[in-house]
């Protein structure tokens, strides 16, 4: 075990494009992966692979997945040559099974942009491994929370776990682009999610389409809500999150990161 819990991370990757822009949250992410150089592997939970049981990728050498459409060409010759860890895969995968939860192992799922995006920024030189734990497509907020409680103990394991999502995601459902104004319903529904989480209010987080405002509106489609609460789940009974970064970007999409402490 390792002598210090490490925290639990929750970051909002934006568009595929990140890499390329200068907006703030791209300067947060690479700031924040000198804060945590030394950490060497990550389990990365993003909303950009669904699956309808838990699954873990145990892969050596995973694939960059460029699991998108319509963006410049240079996007798709991005290729981010991190290594995988499938010992740390088997791990999770055993702890959920421990935990009474059926977890897949996949011996060929590379990194989508949910992973390789903010890792390209945090760790450029990819001397990282990453391991990739999905969500579920039935997207039940109590299952997810309950992912996240299965791994908590990785945290005391010198793991790094990061939920990889979007904190205002209506991606599809409003216009977005760049220069665009931040409406006021985001800016409420992300009042309302900085609040719950800085009060570790899980019962609120967990049941947030009946306590939050627009939340229809802010996650039409809440993949990019569930890698939040498996992070929350994660951090322990009782943690509390603060958040270290906010900012928006193409308006509408909430750009925020948490760091919850370790609760228990």
């Amino acid at each position: 075990m390792s002598e210090k819990s490490l925290p639990i991370l929750f970051i909002s990757h934006g568009a595929p494009t990140l890499p390329m822009e200068s907006v703030p949250a791209r300067e947060f992410l690479s700031e924040l992966g000198h804060r945590f150089r030394e950490e060497k592997s990550i389990i990365c939970i993003s909303a950009h692979w669904a699956t309808t049981s838990p699954a873990v990728n145990a892969v050596e050498e995973p694939q960059t997945i460029h699991d998108f459409y319509g963006f410049p060409p240079e996007l798709y010759r991005i290729e981010y040559p991190a290594h995988g860890l499938p010992g740390l895969a088997r791990r999770a995968a055993g702890l959920l099974e421990d935990a009474g939860i059926s977890c897949d192992v996949d011996s060929r799922r590379g990194l989508d942009h949910g992973a390789w995006v903010p890792m390209l920024l945090m760790y450029p030189e990819a001397d990282v491994s990453v391991v990739q734990l999905s969500i579920q497509v039935n997207l039940d907020p109590a299952q997810h929370f309950a992912l996240g409680q299965a791994i908590a103990v990785l945290r005391h394991e010198g793991v790094l776990v990061i939920g990889s999502g979007g904190a205002v995601h209506p991606l599809g459902y409003v216009p977005l682009g760049p220069g665009m104004a931040t409406d006021r319903w985001a800016i409420e529904f992300n009042d309302w999610l900085t609040d719950a989480v800085e009060r570790g209010d899980a019962e609120s987080l967990i049941g947030y389409r009946k306590s939050a405002p627009y939340a229809e509106t802010a996650h039409r489609y809440p993949d990019h809500y569930m890698p939040l609460l498996v992070a929350l789940g994660a951090a322990g009974p009782g943690a509390r999150g603060k958040v270290i970064h906010h900012s928006w970007y193409w308006g509408d999409l909430g750009m925020d990161a948490f760091e919850f402490d370790t609760g228990g």
